[in-house]
């Protein structure tokens, strides 16, 4: 597997004045009456005075344009992360403190500028700010929990078309040997034929365990490729992905050609404390590599939240903030 990197102008630094900014306001915003999640969202989306013009264009740009691995890195979005309380250690810990609110807040204020915030009624608790974090026990697990397994290339919640437009990574402790992979399939050199079989619905994929779903028996035949071949989407998930046809060898192999392709093109990404990785999930697939958990209160700990980019089409899907 091939790591490149990220091009220069894939990453925005911020500087300490910008950060501490924002820091100011998400720590006012924490402190307004309200916990659910619409209020969540509604004083996220007042953070985004506080952000900087630079980070403002850069993300208008990404929103409409993309980037050449159609990822965007923003570093030093976090100031002195001093009083963050010990890395978890489960994906669903309890109220762990303002420090760790504002962080939140930040990470939906940012990305409330690609679409609207919203997560899985079935998806750890229905929490629009998740906990990434190593979790004993879970270390195999192809999950938010794992860490001593490979977590294999796959978009967020490819099972469903109600998957998420954009989601963000938000580092609240770093981990040096866990590495963020992404590949973008505008990267990907697929013959002819391969993209042909990948463009038609051959294929089938099971919800993944993290919704705590049962295998489904009636799975749709979907296609891993589609739209425009200047501008493909991909939907790919390495664990959960099978030809509909066991017999079908043309589409066994495809997927097979899909995977190798995928890592050659992988950029990898130590996430450090303060940076935050967003990634286009119609056009973007991620893994990362493995890592030992030392469960000491230091773990690898990160924040993520999804958007779906069109307002419109998340309110026709019947929920405001949790989708079914």
């Amino acid at each position: 597997m091939s790591h490149n990197v990220l091009d220069v102008d894939e990453i925005v630094d911020l500087t300490g004045g910008d950060a501490a900014r924002i820091r100011t306001a998400a720590l006012l915003a924490v402190a307004e009456p309200g916990d659910g999640a619409a209020e969540l969202a509604e004083r996220a989306a007042g953070l985004v005075t506080a952000l900087p013009p630079g980070l403002v264009r850069a993300l208008h740009r990404y929103a409409g344009h993309g980037s050449t691995h159609n990822t965007l890195l923003v570093r030093d979005l976090l100031p002195d992360l001093a009083g963050l309380p010990p890395s978890p250690g489960t994906t669903t810990p309890p109220a762990l403190g303002p420090v760790v609110d504002a962080a939140g807040l930040t990470l939906l204020g940012v990305l409330s500028l690609l679409g609207e915030p919203f997560t899985f009624a079935s998806l750890y608790e229905g929490r629009l700010v998740q906990h990434v974090t190593p979790v004993r026990g879970r270390e195999d697990a192809q999950t938010s929990e794992g860490s001593d397994t490979v977590l294999a290339w796959h978009v967020e919640d490819a099972f469903t078309k109600q998957r998420c437009d954009f989601f963000g990574l938000l580092c609240l402790r770093g981990q040096p040997a866990a590495r963020t992979l992404v590949a973008s399939v505008r990267s990907l050199d697929l013959p002819g034929e391969v993209e042909r079989v990948l463009r038609e619905p051959r294929f089938v994929i099971e919800p993944d365990i993290a919704h705590g779903a049962d295998l489904t028996p009636d799975l749709p035949a979907v296609a891993v490729l589609s739209g425009p071949p200047g501008d493909p989407e991909i939907c790919f998930d390495a664990v959960y992905q099978r030809p509909a046809d066991p017999a079908a060898a043309a589409a066994a192999a495809a997927l097979k050609v899909l995977a190798e392709e995928v890592d050659a093109a992988a950029v990898a990404h130590v996430l450090e404390p303060g940076e935050l990785l967003i990634a286009d999930n119609r056009r973007v697939v991620h893994g990362r590599t493995v890592f030992r958990p030392r469960y000491d209160g230091t773990d690898r700990w990160l924040l993520r939240t999804m958007v779906c980019a069109s307002k419109r089409a998340h309110r026709r899907r019947g929920a405001s903030r949790a989708l079914y």
